[in-house]
């Protein structure tokens, strides 16, 4: 039996891994659970489980949660968390936050030898030749929770290096893919919340339909599984049944297939090396599968997280941060959806690429909010 802390447990991969843990309750114990602000919600979680610790990352909200919970072991996140990595009673830190403020803590819990699940991909992308370097000084493993790359995970596995020619991220191309660029100009907040296949948290629904959130998958693989950029590609496949494949030496191409739900690769991942049965929607062979060519050069956000994942150092975080801004700003209606990559270009352009220094952080985001405040334009 392992006891696990859940990080951004009312989002929502934080709920499929509940929904997760509560059915291996033979494995796993949950010890911890945080949210962002979702207060409600976070109680919610609470009654059920009864976790020894329960934390938020508001600072009023925070106030409240420790009113209602009086515990040592309740109350701001920033404060408590740092007790639980130090708890012989917490195995595993899973991170299912999004947004890069848990990058201090992520290297926290590498330094601490835990256990770790990393489903935050701004963090993980920001931070992650660092985050990378650590995990190999300490020795420790990454199995991924990423659909796309728990499937090249998967499919690797038993395959020496040599023999792969590439890997090949499927992308739904989004609820924009047959627009044109008239089209995209006047796009509405609730159309581009539509995805064709996943049901998501508005975030990564707006950087899935900018392809943002593939371009940060194209850094991932990289990280991951040291494959070269010019040995990644991406096809799109609106379905969403193929999660990624392998191309080999010899022309053959191994795929992985399942229902878009992102219950399977966090079980994958929590029971690995096992494969445990389920009651998840399974497959019908009876529909197509649909594949079309990706003009990376079509989507502005895919294509500079990408460059700025090649030039390392700063910039990816950069580019994160900037684009979460930027997002917001859509969501508010402050800005146009096609504003968004164009702004991300101005600062792509405009700052400087440095090493990367967790010390650095808080100095380099001000710099990105006082850039973007100076600069972007509002269409209010």
């Amino acid at each position: 039996m392992k006891n696990i802390f859940l990080v951004g447990a009312t989002g929502s991969i934080g709920k499929s891994t509940l929904e997760v843990i509560s059915s291996l309750k033979d494995r796993y114990n949950l010890v911890g659970v945080s949210a962002n602000s979702n207060l409600e919600e976070l109680l919610k979680i609470y009654s059920e489980y009864k976790p020894k610790y329960i934390l938020i990352n508001d600072k009023e909200k925070s106030k409240v949660l420790k009113e209602k919970i009086q515990s040592k072991n309740s109350g701001l996140f920033d404060d408590i968390f740092p007790y639980a990595l130090i708890d012989d009673d917490v195995d595993i830190i899973f991170f299912a936050s999004r947004g890069v403020d848990d990058i201090k803590w992520i290297l926290e819990t590498i330094k601490r030898e835990k256990n770790i699940f990393i489903a935050n991909k701004e963090s993980f992308v920001s931070a992650g030749e660092l985050i990378v370097k650590e995990m190999r000084r300490k020795r420790l493993s990454l199995i991924p929770i990423d659909s796309e790359h728990s499937a090249i995970f998967q499919l690797l596995l038993g395959k020496y290096e040599e023999e792969v020619k590439r890997i090949i991220l499927t992308a739904s191309g989004g609820p924009f893919f047959d627009y044109d660029e008239k089209g995209l100009e006047n796009i509405t907040i609730s159309e581009a919340l539509k995805h064709p296949t996943w049901k998501m948290g508005k975030k990564i629904t707006i950087d899935s339909a900018t392809l943002f959130n593939k371009g940060m998958e194209v850094i991932e693989a990289n990280l991951l599984f040291d494959i070269p950029y010019d040995s990644i590609d991406v096809v799109i496949h609106r379905e969403s049944i193929i999660h990624s494949m392998v191309e080999m030496k010899d022309g053959q191409v191994f795929a992985l297939l399942y229902y878009p739900d992102m219950k399977y690769p966090i079980k994958y991942a929590l029971t690995f090396p096992d494969r445990v049965e389920n009651n998840y929607k399974k497959l019908k062979f009876n529909e197509k599968l649909s594949f079309y060519p990706f003009d990376k050069d079509r989507y502005l956000p895919f294509k500079l997280i990408v460059e700025s994942g090649k030039e390392g150092g700063t910039k990816p975080f950069t580019i994160i941060y900037a684009n979460d801004l930027l997002t917001d700003m859509f969501l508010n209606e402050k800005i146009k959806f096609l504003d968004i990559g164009k702004n991300l270009e101005r600062v792509y352009d405009k700052i400087e690429r440095r090493e990367f220094s967790i010390k650095e952080v808080e100095d380099l985001k001000k710099e990105i909010e006082d850039f973007i405040k100076r600069e972007v334009k509002l269409c209010i």
